[in-house]
């Protein structure tokens, strides 16, 4: 009796998880259509244009940073996104070409201005054939152009010997990376 009675308890078992798992089945994986929630996915190639991207300067003399608009080297550019559906966040670099010794100095600097926005720097860590980043995380919406104004001088300070820094030369031009943020509307 207690074989026939195991045997029976084990197919009363198998017929249930059957008839469970049958069931768990059909109405898991039944999909309500007006449940489904439609996701968009936007892909492409980035395409930006930068204008005007060379710059050089020789025999740069000291100036008050307070001048730097005045005297200062000025570099006006747009970059602009012509991808009409993927925005882009980018970075900013200067390329260097060349650059003398004397001008890789905390007193050889940089100012980028875009949308009331400014960024400064120096060349102390400059190098030939070395990017320089200078900015990043700069949003430039899909078919948008964004204008910059750069500003490099040497500083003067009083007190500070620098006549080395004279008879100094950069040529460099502007390099820009953008990566794709789809729709996004900033850069994270």
């Amino acid at each position: 009796m207690e074989i026939k009675t195991s045997h029976l308890v084990i197919i009363v078992i198998a017929l249930f998880a059957i008839s469970v798992g049958i069931s768990y089945s059909y109405f898991g994986a039944n999909i309500i259509p007006n449940n489904v929630k439609e996701t968009k996915v936007t892909t492409g190639k980035i395409e930006l244009e930068i204008d005007d991207v060379s710059i050089t300067a020789e025999d740069i003399a000291p100036i008050y940073d307070e001048d730097y608009e005045m005297l200062g080297i000025h570099k006006n550019f747009a970059v602009t996104s012509t991808n009409s559906n993927l925005n882009a966040c980018t970075k900013i670099y200067l390329d260097i070409d060349s650059i003398t010794d004397n001008l890789k100095s905390e007193y050889f600097k940089y100012k980028l201005i875009f949308d009331g926005y400014e960024k400064y720097g120096n060349f102390v860590n400059a190098m030939t054939g070395n990017k320089m980043l200078i900015d990043e995380n700069i949003f430039i919406e899909s078919g948008k152009t964004k204008m910059f104004d750069l500003y490099i001088w040497v500083s003067y300070q009083e007190g500070v010997d620098q006549t080395n820094m004279l008879g100094g030369s950069v040529k460099t031009h502007l390099y820009i990376e953008g990566l794709d943020v789809k729709e996004e509307s900033i850069c994270r």
